[in-house]
């Protein structure tokens, strides 16, 4: 949602179930104008995720084993899937789903790359999706030779990587195949590393945070966003820190991400 607002084609590629769970997810992303052209409903149940806040902070619990996206296999994403596509953007969640989803992740990877299509990955670690850090990183280490840029924050990458610092994180990373990657370190901004060159992106300002739930899908499309237009790798990170910020103003997740027209003058190199 957050990419197609800045005006980029977003084509989703998943399985809803055939209920009115599936409904509402379907309907919302088609109204945000995202084609589903490759969406797939069947009779197993929409996965559910539930959040509430209490004293500030939000708390969330997963209905996911056994959803209609947890058999979602390579046959779900066609070659014409790929036609045209700029760059393919995944994430650990949709590993952490089942054999299915995790080994869909790997192909479509290896198939983008094969392709010279850029592949953005984050690894949106869950502890309530896995049964520890460790299984969430090995399941990932078969598709990190395809990923052009990891994308992850700070805590959720130490956790992955047994690494204590953002060094020995980058450190970790280029061991698991990882040559380029970006960390979010909260309210200080990102990371860059690129090859081996480290750059520090502050934020241009910084917002109160009403929650945090949805920064990181939104630096993502902020960084993402940047490599479809071809900009340095920390002009992508600038981007990625300003739509982060609009995530923060809201309870939600993607319903505060900001429209093209009300950010462009900020989001130029």
């Amino acid at each position: 949602i957050a990419m197609k607002r800045l005006g980029i084609p977003v084509t989703w590629v998943s399985r809803l179930g055939d209920d009115p769970f599936g409904d509402v997810v379907y309907d919302t992303l088609a109204a945000e104008g995202i084609d589903l052209s490759y969406v797939r409903r069947d009779d197993s149940p929409t996965g559910l995720f539930f959040k509430w806040r209490t004293a500030g902070k939000s708390n969330v619990i997963y209905r996911r084993k056994g959803s209609a996206a947890s058999h979602i296999e390579p046959s779900d994403v066609p070659d014409p899937a790929f036609d045209g596509a700029a760059l393919v953007h995944l994430t650990g969640i949709t590993m952490a789903l089942g054999p299915s989803a995790r080994a869909t992740v790997v192909d479509v990877a290896s198939r983008a790359h094969a392709r010279g299509i850029p592949v953005t990955f984050d690894p949106n670690y869950r502890p309530g999706l896995w049964s520890d850090p460790d299984e969430a990183a090995a399941a990932q280490r078969p598709s990190l030779t395809f990923v052009e840029w990891y994308l992850c924050g700070l805590e959720e990458g130490c956790l992955l990587w047994r690494a204590t610092d953002a060094d020995s994180l980058f450190a970790g990373l280029e061991a698991a195949g990882v040559g380029r990657a970006v960390v979010r370190i909260g309210s200080k901004g990102a990371l860059v590393n690129d090859s081996g060159a480290v750059t520090h992106v502050a934020p241009e300002r910084l917002e109160e945070v009403l929650d945090e739930v949805g920064a990181g899908d939104g630096f993502a499309a902020g960084f993402a966003y940047g490599l479809t237009n071809g900009w340095e790798p920390t002009d992508c990170a600038r981007a990625g820190n300003l739509i982060a910020a609009h995530a923060l103003l809201g309870t939600g997740d993607w319903e505060t991400f900001p429209y093209l027209a009300d950010v462009e003058h900020s989001l130029r190199p």
